[in-house]
C-alpha cells in the first residue's frame, strides 16, 4: 500500500472509489470515471432533449447551443476529476519537503498538525454533508438561468421539461458535489500553511528558488488551478448565452470578466500571504548580515590588495580572494531579489491563463475565426 501523504487521499469519496478498484486520485483511472460521469449526466439530457424535439431545434436555446451546459459538464467537470491525480502527486512530494524545512524543535508540533489534517481529511461527515449541501441545491438555489426572453430546452413556461429534470436532480448536484470536494481540500491546504508559518523553518535568503527555500509551496498550490479554470468556464459560458441570445454587447460585460480575473487570482493566491511575515523577516535580517560581512570582506580585500606594488598581481591571481568577493557579491544579490510571497512567475503566469483562458472563447462569438485571423495576419504583414 503507498503510504505517501497527500491531502487528496482519504474522506467518503476516495474510500469507495478505492474499495472498487479505482481510487480518483490515480492517473490510470481518473479518465475512466470522468467518462462515466460524462455518460450519466449528459447522454440522458442530450437523449431526452431529442425525444422532446429540443436538441439542436424546436427551442430558442437548444440543447446543443446552450453553451453554459456544455462549459460545465463537457469540460469543467471532467476537468475537476482529471486534475486530482496531478493535485494528488504535487501534494505528497509538498508535503514529504515541508517535513525537511522544520526546525528539530517544532518537528512534534509540524506532526500533530498533519495528524488532525489527516483526522479531517479521512472523517466521512465533511463529504457526507459536502454531498447533502450539493443536492440540497436543487431546493434552495438556481440552476441555471431561466430566461423570460426566450424558450429554453430545459423549460416549458415554468415547468421543467424531462432533460431539465434530470439535470437539475442529477448533472447539478454532481458538478456541485465535485466542487465542493476541491474546496474541502483547498481549506485543508490552507489550515496547514497556516500552520507551517508559524513553526521555526530553516530557510535561507540565498536560496537559488528566490523565496527563501519554500518556492515550492507555488508549485503545490498549483494543484489547485482547476478551480479558477471551471471557475472561468461557469463565467464564459453564462457571458456567452446572454450574448447570444439576449443581444448583451461583449463590452457590457467587460468589467464583470475583468472582476472575475481579479477576484479569482487574489482568492486563490492569498493564502500565500501567511509566508510573507517570515520571509519578510528573513530578507531583512539576511540583508542586514550580509551587508555586515560584505563591508568587513570589501575592506580586509583592500587592505591586503591595494597596498602591493604596481605590476604584481600573481598573488591575488593565485590566493582566490577576489573569487570570494565575487561570491559574496553573487550571494548578496541572490538575497536581496529574494521574493516575500513564496509564488515564482511562471506559476504565477499558469493562475493567470488557467482564469483567463477559458473567456477568450467569448471574442469568437462577436467576431468569427476567419475574420479574426485575417485581422491578425493583417496586422502582422
Amino acid at each position: 500500500m503507498d503510504e505517501r501523504y497527500s491531502l487528496m487521499r482519504g474522506g467518503l469519496l476516495y474510500r469507495l472509489t478505492h474499495a472498487g478498484g479505482a481510487p480518483w486520485t490515480e492517473r490510470a483511472y481518473a479518465p475512466w470515471i470522468a467518462f462515466a460521469l460524462l455518460m450519466v449526466v449528459l447522454v440522458p439530457v442530450a437523449v431526452l432533449s431529442a425525444l422532446d424535439g429540443r436538441l439542436l431545434a424546436g427551442a430558442t436555446v437548444p440543447l446543443g447551443r446552450d453553451y453554459n451546459v456544455w462549459a460545465r459538464f463537457a469540460i469543467a467537470m471532467p476537468a475537476l476529476v482529471l486534475a486530482a491525480p496531478l493535485a494528488d502527486e504535487r501534494m505528497w512530494r509538498a508535503l514529504d519537503h515541508l517535513r525537511s524545512l522544520v526546525e528539530p524543535g517544532d518537528q512534534a508540533k509540524f506532526e500533530r498538525a498533519l495528524e488532525r489534517l489527516r483526522r479531517w481529511r479521512d472523517a466521512v461527515w465533511p463529504e457526507l454533508l459536502l454531498f447533502a449541501i450539493a443536492v440540497s441545491g436543487a431546493f434552495i438555489a438556481p440552476t441555471l438561468p431561466l430566461y423570460e426572453q426566450v424558450t429554453s430546452w430545459r423549460n416549458d413556461g415554468a415547468q421543467l421539461t424531462p432533460a431539465g429534470l434530470w439535470l437539475t436532480w442529477v448533472g447539478f448536484p454532481v458538478f456541485r458535489f465535485l466542487v465542493l470536494l476541491w474546496l474541502w481540500r483547498f481549506t485543508l491546504w490552507v489550515c496547514l500553511l497556516a500552520r507551517f508559518s508559524r513553526l521555526e523553518l530553516a530557510l535561507h535568503a540565498a536560496h537559488p528558488d528566490g523565496c527563501g527555500g519554500v518556492g515550492f509551496l507555488g508549485y503545490a498550490h498549483a494543484s489547485f488551478l482547476v478551480l479558477p479554470f471551471a471557475g472561468g468556464l461557469l463565467v464564459a459560458g453564462s457571458c456567452a448565452v446572454e450574448m447570444d441570445y439576449l443581444g448583451v454587447r461583449l463590452s457590457a460585460l467587460h468589467v464583470v470578466l475583468g472582476a472575475y480575473v481579479v477576484m479569482a487570482i487574489a482568492l486563490l493566491l492569498a493564502p500565500l500571504l501567511l509566508l510573507t511575515p517570515k520571509l519578510a523577516a528573513l530578507k531583512r535580517n539576511s540583508l542586514l548580515a550580509y551587508g555586515a560581512l560584505g563591508t568587513d570582506t570589501a575592506e580586509e580585500f583592500e587592505n591586503r590588495w591595494l597596498g602591493r606594488a604596481r605590476r604584481d598581481a600573481a598573488p591575488i591571481l593565485n590566493a582566490g580572494d577576489s573569487s570570494a568577493l565575487a561570491d559574496l557579491t553573487a550571494v548578496y544579490a541572490t538575497a536581496n531579489r529574494m521574493g516575500t510571497v513564496p509564488v515564482q512567475r511562471w506559476i504565477l503566469l499558469q493562475f493567470v491563463g488557467a482564469t483567463a483562458l477559458p473567456l477568450l472563447p467569448l471574442v469568437l462569438l462577436v467576431m468569427p475565426m476567419d475574420e479574426l485571423l485575417q485581422k491578425l495576419l493583417s496586422m502582422l504583414v
